[in-house]
C-alpha cells in the first residue's frame, strides 16, 4: 500500500481530510472522481492521469486504480486492499445473547455461538479473521456454532465476506466456520476464502447456497452425520476436496454447482447423497503426484451421480470403490461449454497464483527441524501419504495405508524405522483406521466409521502379502453419537480419545469403560510413553505430555502441520504429520525431545 511519505514525494500534495470508512455521500463533493486516499486522509484534486499512473505503479487491485471510493467497497477497501482505513468492531469469545453483525467485523480469536443463541450476519458485512502463520503461536481465529445458529444471508448485490485480515492473504490464514448440532443455520450469498477449512457441519442440516468457496487449505465444505444441502455455489482452488462428506451423512444434496480448478471435486465416505446437474471444469491441472479424480466414493457409501457435465477433467472421472452402491447416469464429457451463470458475480480482492497443495504453495506446512523443544532426527515414509494411525512395536513402526494393494480394504504397513523399508499386509473389514495401539501381544485399531475397535495380530513369520488376523471386535463407548479418533495402550488398558477431545476413556481389553481421565486432546492423536500420554493439541505449544491422572506435565512444538498420529519407541517420539494432504513427502518424523518443560 502507498505510504504517506511516498504520496508526498510523488504527488507533492497536502493531506486535508481524515477518512474513517465514509460512504460516498460523506465525501467532499468537489471533483470527487479525482480523490486519492492514503492511510488516514483524502488527497484531492489530483489529475486523472496521475491517479492512474500512481495506482498502477503500486500494483493495487483493479478496483483501487480508479481512485474512487466505490459504493459497496467500504469494508473491502478499508485498511486492506486499498490505501485507506476504517473502524472494525472487534469480536472474540462466546456470545451470551443474540447478536447481529453488520458493516466491518474483525474476529481476533475464536467466536463461539452456544445453544439458544443466534448470530445473524447482515448483507454486505465484511468479517475478517485474525491470521497467524507462526507455528509457535498459530493463534488463528475462527467461528464455531455449538448448538446455536448462524444466519448469514446476503444477496447478489451485497455478498457477505468471511476472509483473512492479512494484507497479503493466503490459504490457511484463519481456521474455519464450524457448525455443530445446529437446527436452523443457513448460509446464502457468502464468500469464504483463505481459511484452513471452509464450512464444516456436524450433526446438522445446513443449506449452503449461492456462495463462493475458494483458496481453502483442505476441504472447501465438509460434513459428518449431517444432511447438507449444497446448491448454486462456485467452488474452486481448494487444497484437497471441494466437498468431502465423511461418516454417516444422509441424503446429502449437491446440485447445480460450478466446480473448477481444483485437485478433487466431491468425495463420500460412509455417506449417502446425490450429485446432480453440476458443472466440473479443469480438474486436469493437478501438479502433485496425488491421483486425479473428480467424484469419488468409498467405505460403503450410497451415491447417485447424474446429469453432470465434465470439461477438461483428466483421465479419471470417477473413483468409486467396489463396496459402494452407486447409480451413475447421464453424465457427459463436454467441450467448449460455458459454465453456469449465477445471479452473483465471482468478485475478488486478492488472488493466489496456485492451488493449495501445489509446489508453489506458500503456507508453512513444514517447520524448523530444530527449535528449543525438539530436534528432528529423521523423516521416513515417502510415498505412504498421510494417515491417522501409528504405533511402535518390537522394533518396528506400524500404520495403515490410504489405499488397498493387498486386501479389499486399507493395508497394514510394517516400517523399518532405520531404513524406511515397508512390508504390506492385507486387511478385509477395517475401513477407517483412526488410532492404533499395541499391548505387547495384540494390535488394536479404532475404526472411526464403523465405530468399533478391532483386536488383531500378524501370524508368526508373516510375510508381505499375508493378511492380518482379527481375533475380536467391540463397539466404542457412545457409539450412537459417532466415531472417534485416537487410541493407545499401556499394556493393561486401552485409552480412547473422546470424539470432541474433552476426555479419555479408559477401557479394558473387551471394550468396557472402566474409567475416564479428564484432559483436553482435541487433536485426536495419542500415545502412551513410560507413564505419560503424549497427545496432539490441548496445550500452548501443540504436542502435550499428560500424566495418567490428566495433569499437564510437558509440551513441545510440532515439527510440521498436524501430527495426526503419535508413537513412542522408548527414547524418541514419532509423529505421522499431515503436512499437505496432496504431497507425497516423508511424513513420519522421529523427534528427540530437547526440553518439554512448561513455561
Amino acid at each position: 500500500m502507498p505510504k504517506k511519505t511516498m504520496i508526498f514525494t510523488i504527488l507533492v500534495i497536502v493531506l486535508i481530510l481524515f477518512v474513517s470508512c465514509k460512504s460516498p455521500s460523506d465525501m467532499p463533493s468537489n471533483n470527487n472522481a479525482n480523490n486519492i486516499y492514503d492511510d488516514n486522509n483524502i488527497v484531492e484534486n489530483i489529475p486523472s492521469d496521475a491517479i492512474k499512473e500512481t495506482f498502477v505503479e503500486q500494483n493495487l487491485p483493479e478496483h483501487c486504480k480508479d481512485g474512487l471510493y466505490d459504493k459497496g467497497e467500504e469494508g473491502l477497501d478499508c485498511g486492506w486492499s486499498c490505501p485507506n482505513k476504517c473502524n472494525f468492531a472487534e469480536k472474540c469469545g462466546e456470545l451470551t445473547e443474540d447478536e447481529t453483525w453488520e458493516g466491518n467485523i474483525h474476529v481476533n480469536c475464536y467466536v463461539s455461538v452456544p445453544e439458544g443463541i443466534t448470530l445473524t450476519v447482515q448483507p454486505g458485512t465484511i468479517v475478517k479473521f485474525h491470521h497467524d502463520r507462526d507455528y509457535k503461536t498459530f493463534g488463528r481465529a475462527g467461528l464455531s456454532v455449538n448448538k446455536g445458529n448462524l444466519r448469514a444471508i446476503g444477496n447478489k448485490d451485497k455478498m457477505i465476506w468471511f476472509t483473512s485480515d492479512a494484507k497479503d492473504p493466503i490459504n490457511g490464514d484463519w481456521m474455519h466456520i464450524n457448525i455443530d448440532h445446529s437446527k436452523n443455520s443457513r448460509l446464502d450469498h457468502v464468500i469464504v476464502e483463505f481459511a484452513e477449512l471452509g464450512i464444516s457441519q456436524f450433526d446438522s442440516s445446513v443449506p449452503i447456497t449461492n456462495s463462493i468457496i475458494r483458496w481453502i487449505n483442505s476441504e472447501g465444505l465438509y460434513g459428518e452425520r449431517s444432511t447438507p444441502i449444497i446448491q448454486n455455489n462456485t467452488l474452486y482452488s481448494n487444497g484437497y476436496h471441494e466437498i468431502a462428506l465423511e461418516q454417516y451423512n444422509k441424503d446429502a444434496i449437491i446440485s447445480d454447482n460450478y466446480f473448477k480448478n481444483g485437485h478433487h471435486g466431491v468425495h463420500f465416505e460412509k455417506s449417502t447423497g446425490t450429485v446432480k446437474n453440476n458443472f466440473f471444469e479443469n480438474y486436469s491441472v493437478l501438479k502433485t503426484n496425488d491421483p486425479e479424480f473428480t467424484v469419488s466414493a468409498g467405505m460403503e457409501s450410497q451415491v447417485t451421480v447424474e446429469d453432470n457435465e465434465f470439461q477438461n477433467t483428466g483421465e479419471t472421472l470417477f473413483a468409486i470403490d467396489d463396496n459402494v452402491k452407486s447409480n451413475l447416469k447421464n453424465n457427459q464429457v463436454v467441450n467448449g461449454r460455458k459454465p453456469p451463470i449465477f445471479d452473483y458475480q465471482d468478485i475478488r480482492n486478492f488472488e493466489i497464483p496456485y492451488i493449495p497443495g501445489d509446489e508453489e504453495d506458500k503456507f508453512p506446512y513444514v517447520y524448523a527441524d530444530q527449535d528449543e523443544t525438539r530436534r528432528v532426527v529423521k523423516k521416513i515414509g515417502k510415498g505412504l501419504y498421510f494417515g491417522w494411525s501409528l504405533v511402535y512395536a518390537n522394533g518396528y513402526l506400524y500404520r495403515f495405508s490410504l489405499d488397498s494393494k493387498i486386501g479389499g480394504d486399507l493395508d497394514f504397513i510394517k516400517i523399518n524405522p532405520e531404513t524406511g523399508a515397508t512390508e504390506l499386509f492385507g486387511n478385509n473389514g477395517i475401513i477407517s483406521p483412526r488410532g492404533l495401539a499395541y499391548d505387547g501381544e495384540y494390535f488394536y485399531i479404532n475404526d472411526g466409521s464403523l465405530k468399533k475397535i478391532f483386536k488383531f495380530k500378524l501370524k508368526d513369520g508373516a510375510k508381505q502379502g499375508d493378511f492380518i488376523e482379527v481375533v475380536d471386535k467391540f463397539d466404542i463407548p457412545e457409539a450412537d453419537k459417532g466415531g472417534t479418533a485416537g487410541l493407545a495402550s499401556d499394556g493393561e488398558f486401552l485409552y480412547l480419545v473422546h470424539r470432541y477431545g474433552e476426555k479419555i476413556w479408559k477401557l479394558d481389553k473387551k471394550g468396557n469403560a472402566v474409567g475416564e481421565i479428564q484432559f483436553q486432546a482435541p487433536g485426536g492423536s495419542i500415545t502412551y510413553a513410560d507413564g505419560y500420554f503424549w497427545v496432539y493439541a490441548g496445550c500452548k505449544k501443540g504436542i502435550c505430555k499428560f500424566t495418567k491422572d490428566g495433569k499437564l506435565a510437558g509440551e513441545i512444538y510440532p515439527a510440521a502441520k498436524d501430527p495426526w498420529a503419535l508413537a513412542w519407541d522408548g527414547k524418541y517420539l514419532w509423529a505421522l504429520y499431515r503436512t499437505s494432504e496432496t504431497w507425497n513427502d516423508a511424513k513420519i518424523y522421529q523427534m528427540e525431545i530437547l526440553d518439554d518443560s512448561l513455561d
